[in-house]
Parts: structure tokens; sequence; C-alpha cells
């Protein structure tokens, strides 16, 4: 009963030990799955109504993540730029959730919220279209367009070298730096019915041929897809959302220790505004978002090597010279696994685990070493 009572005390001041290294997420930040590590995949959504300063994006068409990972007691560590790529070809672009559509970084459209029966000037920055500065020498820009209607994609189509039902030609004007215009009214120049609604306008532009260059949208890998601007007022929403891996975002392996993630968010450019969270004071600082810490090198006394951690099917351990057993404890300290050790290494075979935090008891000669790891 001694024995068994000092390997519950040991797993409950770990498991004390491993719940005190977490932060406090930030507040204008989620993460699911909560109890997520470095090596899991991620959903990260911002509410930029509660980034620093005050509306420091509400009014942003995109929002782009800045961030690097701790590592150690290093901050901003394998840094992805906002106008970069993750190590996985993750573009660190976040996609608005509620609220309608987004409009595609490059476009602007005035007056903001129209609908299709209105005059509107859509606005192109060729410098912000997919593939970069896919029409940066064009001496001129042509709009190749449809709508969505009923749910339907690219209804309507007028050809980049045809004419709108209203006679108006697709021809943008040039306003210097990269940016181009257009003035119509949609439903005249696709030629709507009266009563009907049209939800976006889905289009690409070329520089008066398809052979002279053509730019698209940015999708969340930073490939190029079709742009899809939305028409008619949408409901604000100040969420934004990205899913990604850290581990192969940021580009680490399993042996590396990593506690949070650091970042900053912009609008597509640091001048159109960056969102920061709150200090202690109501300054601004950067987020310091915390990933649930599993690696065995959160306990300096591990000298084994464990992974991955989390496991599905089975978990490896090496570096086990001068041991003779492994335990597996669940959270409540129930052993649920023992296993003999012959050799430097072995592998533990845990399907039949359900999903959950377990605790590793590695019987050395002279200690017993413990750490933790993620079943999924």
């Amino acid at each position: 009963m001694k024995q068994f009572t000092l390997k519950i005390s040991a797993i409950l001041v770990f498991l004390a030990f491993g719940i005190a290294s977490i932060a406090q997420v930030p507040d204008a930040i989620t993460i699911e799955p909560e109890d997520a590590t470095a090596f899991d995949e991620i959903t990260l959504t911002l509410d930029v109504s509660l980034t620093c300063p005050d509306s420091a994006l509400f009014m942003a068409d995109s929002v782009m993540m800045h961030s690097g990972v701790k590592i150690g007691e290093d901050t901003w560590q394998n840094v992805v730029a906002f106008d970069g790529m993750g190590a996985d070809g993750t573009y660190p672009k976040l996609v608005k959730i509620g609220g309608g559509s987004s409009m595609p970084m490059a476009i602007t459209i005035e007056p903001a919220g129209a609908t299709a029966w209105e005059e509107i000037t859509l606005t192109l920055d060729a410098s912000k279209s997919c593939p970069d500065s896919a029409l940066f020498m064009a001496d001129s820009v042509m709009m190749h367009s449809g709508l969505t209607i009923d749910g339907a994609n690219w209804q309507n189509v007028i050809a980049f070298d045809a004419m709108g039902a209203d006679g108006t030609q697709p021809k943008l004007m040039s306003l210097g730096d990269y940016k181009w215009s257009i003035t119509y009214t949609p439903a005249l120049f696709y030629g709507l019915t009266p009563g009907t609604e049209a939800t976006q306008i889905c289009c690409v532009f070329n520089a008066g041929d398809w052979a002279a260059g053509e730019g698209k949208d940015f999708d969340e890998t930073g490939g190029c897809v079709d742009f899809f601007v939305p028409l008619g007022p949408q409901e604000e929403s100040y969420l934004w959302q990205i899913t990604f891996t850290p581990s192969e975002f940021y580009g680490f392996d399993e042996t590396t220790v990593v506690q949070e993630i650091n970042a900053v968010f912009n609008a597509g450019d640091w001048a159109l505004g960056e969102g920061k969270d709150f200090d202690t004071e109501g300054g601004c600082t950067d987020f310091l978002i915390p990933l649930f810490y599993t690696n065995v090198a959160n306990n300096p006394d591990v000298t084994f090597r464990m992974y991955p951690n989390p496991a599905q099917s089975v978990l490896n351990l090496e570096k086990l010279d001068g041991a003779s057993k492994v335990e597996i404890f669940n959270v409540v300290g129930k052993l649920v696994q023992t296993v003999e050790v012959y050799e430097n290494q072995t592998t533990l075979e845990i399907n039949e685990l359900n999903s959950g935090i377990y605790f590793v008891n590695v019987h050395f000669v002279d200690n017993v070493q413990s750490t933790k790891f993620i079943k999924k």
C-alpha cells in the first residue's frame, strides 16, 4: 500500500506541475481541442472585438497571423510571417466565420453592403492577387465574371472580351499603385430578371488576354482560386479562424519542447491595423497562446525518450539502459498496463486504451522516472 501511495503522489505532483505550467488562454482566443498539444491539429479562433487596441481589426477584410513558438525559454522561434508560408505549406490566413462571406483581401466594394441592384465601384489591388504580382506590369485589366444565384456559382457569365447586358465593357480603370476599378450595377450588367437575388460576384482578372497574366484570390494554403465577392448587407461577425498543426506549421519534431504560440494579427499589411492582446495595465502586448505541455523534457529528471505524443496505437520508449519495467496509469491512478523491459528500447501497444491523458512510470535501478502522454 505504501509503494502504491508513493506512486499516486508522484503522479499527482507531476500532474500539478503540468497544470501549473499552462498559462491562461487570452480572452480574444479560443483553441479546440482545449487540451491540444503542439502535435495535434488545432482550430484557433480570434475574436477581433477583444484585440488591442480596441476594435483594431473591426473593419478588416482579411486577417493574417504573424507567429512563432516558444522553444525552451526562447520566444518567437520558427517564425512564420503573415505574408509567408508555414513549413507544411499552410497559408497563415484566417477565415471569417459567421456573418456571411468575407471580402477577398485584394478587393473592396463601395458602398459596402451594396446589393446586386445598386451601382457599385469594385476596386482590385493587383499587388494582392494570386500569384504574387500576377498583374503588376499590366497595361490594362479586364474582369471575367459571373454571379452566385440560388447557391450556384458562375451564373450569367460575362467574358473578359465580351460586353455586359447593359453595354458596359468589363474593363477596369487604372487608379495607380496597382489599383484598378470598375463602376457598374451587377443586376443590369449580368442581365438579372426582376426579383432575382445574387449573393456573390464570381470573378478573375486578366491583362486583356489569358496569356498576358491572370489574377485570382489566395486560398488558405497560398494557392490561387477564383474571387468570390459578397453582395448585400453582411451580418457583422468578429470571429476569424485558422486550422493547423503547430509542429507541422512551424517545422519541429517530437523531441522539441514547445509550450506556447507567440502571435500578433494584422489585416494583410502592418499599415492596415494590428491586433494584440491586452496586458495587465491595458496596454498592448503579443499574444501568448499556451499549448498542453506533454513532451518528456517537461520533467528535467526524465532521461528516456518517448514518442509520438500524442499517440494513437503505439508508444515508443528509448534510452532505457538500466530500466526493468514500464507502467502506465490513468488520471485517477489506476494501473492499466505493465511491460517488462529487457532492452534499450520498447514499444507499448496502446490500442485498447481510451482516449485521454496517461502517465508513464519507468523503473530504473536507482529511481522511477515519470512523464505523461495523450492517447488519441
